[in-house]
């Protein structure tokens, strides 16, 4: 033990060494320093004459400091003059609690006094639970739901009107996915586009991530990759371009036929659909006028295909697809149930057989989904929105321009593209 100072007392045998950190003790027992008795020196030794009483008090001290001193730092210290651990390391305990991400701030694509466009990122409920329908109170917004997207566009005053609060949805995109949603931001906005949406004018184009199917080991020959099950159940397009195919089933909510007769969707808003494949002999008007459901069409085209991040696991694909009805989980459960293409991520319709389209003998197999994305998305991106015949002041452009959306910037993450890789296709 290093030694800083020497105390002593009219009586030599009083003396005593002192340790360096008992120099604060000195001074708060207000004792001076008497340099004129013993001179200073390089082994910095001062004289301190004190009498009996004193001296036992400063023993007493001097031994608690010692014991003090062989404690860790962290017990010597009060809980209420602790230091806190650094910010990063804060984060780092602090990030476990919640696994849930938080929501991304949507980006604006467009906004005028007619119609706000956003790219809507996964987590966002596009409207009210509600629905948003012509009877939703505008002044609410979607009450007090966090998640509610119509609710926070209007608390960043993106709405039309004198007060900033006139928005109402024209379309919808389920919660877990992705893409270009337009809001009206005045009455004659909102019947204009919903207008086009019923007579079907509406152009709107999704990109999807599928997961390939497999073929069994005995095949040999053709360079297979996955998509063969869903090609075989589909018809190349007569209206598009040969690389286009069309898919088509009958959907049928769990409660009744799958949708009403203009294109709406119906009140089983929190539900599954089911698919059933059509029948040979029926047509699609016999089909839609009884209870069997609704004839829906998809139109997809293979745009990438992207590597599988194991040996063992299959191959995904980047489809674009199109659709003229507006039913409801149309693309994903055709393209999971009919198709035997689930989209990444969706575990509602990906990770089960369709008993009615499942056919052991078949050599080609459905992809299927097993684990969900990360942050809970779904890969469906509705990646355009062309209103082609909606007639509004000082947007002429809207009859040859869509609106377009990048993709999620984490699919950079997922699937190991982003938008530059994309850019270019159609």
């Amino acid at each position: 033990m290093a030694y800083a100072a020497r105390v002593s007392s009219t009586s030599p045998a009083l003396s005593l060494l002192l340790p360096r950190s008992c120099i604060s003790l000195l001074q708060t027992m207000a004792l001076p320093l008497t340099h004129s008795e013993v001179p200073c020196c390089v082994s910095s030794q001062h004289s301190i004459p004190i009498d009996v009483t004193t001296q036992k008090r400063f023993t007493t001290l001097c031994v608690e400091a010692s014991e003090q001193r062989r404690k860790p730092y962290m017990q010597q210290q009060p809980l209420s003059s602790r230091t806190k651990p650094p910010l990063s390391q804060q984060n780092r305990q602090y990030s476990t609690k919640s696994t849930t991400p938080k929501l991304e701030r949507p980006e604006i694509i467009f906004s005028n006094n007619h119609l706000l466009v956003v790219n809507k990122p996964p987590g966002w409920k596009s409207q009210p639970a509600n629905g948003g329908g012509k009877n939703h109170n505008m002044q609410d917004g979607g009450g007090s739901d966090p998640k509610c997207l119509l609710t926070y566009l209007k608390s960043q005053s993106l709405g039309g009107g004198s007060q900033n609060d006139f928005l109402t949805p024209t379309h919808r995109i389920d919660q877990p996915c992705t893409g270009v949603l337009i809001f009206a931001k005045n009455g004659k906005a909102a019947s204009r586009v919903q207008v086009d949406w019923s007579k079907r004018n509406v152009k709107k184009c999704y990109w999807v991530v599928v997961e390939g199917g497999s073929v069994d080991r005995g095949e040999r020959g053709a360079k297979m990759d996955g998509l063969e099950l869903l090609r075989s159940r589909s018809i190349h397009s007569s209206t598009h371009k040969a690389k286009t195919y069309r898919l088509s089933a009958i959907l049928k909510s769990p409660g009744g036929k799958g949708g009403n007769a203009r294109g709406g969707r119906s009140n089983n808003a929190g539900g599954s659909v089911m698919v059933k494949p059509l029948p040979p002999n029926l047509s699609s008007s016999e089909i839609d006028d009884s209870k069997n459901g609704r004839v829906c069409h998809i139109e997809w085209e293979h745009l990438l295909s992207l590597p599988a991040k194991t040996p063992s696991s299959s191959t995904r694909h980047l489809l674009s697809v199109t659709t003229d009805t507006g039913a409801k989980h149309q693309v994903r459960a055709l393209l999971a149930l009919a198709g035997g293409a689930p989209i990444a991520g969706d575990l509602r319709y990906g990770n089960s057989l369709n008993s009615q389209y499942y056919n052991n003998q078949s050599r080609f197999r459905q992809g299927r989904v097993d684990l969900p994305l990360p942050d809970g998305s779904v890969a469906l991106h509705a990646r355009s929105v062309f209103l082609p015949t909606v007639s509004l002041g000082g947007m002429e452009f809207l009859k040859d321009k869509p609106f377009i959306g990048s993709i999620p910037k984490r699919w950079r993450d997922f699937f190991g593209i982003c938008e530059d890789d994309v850019r270019g296709l159609v």
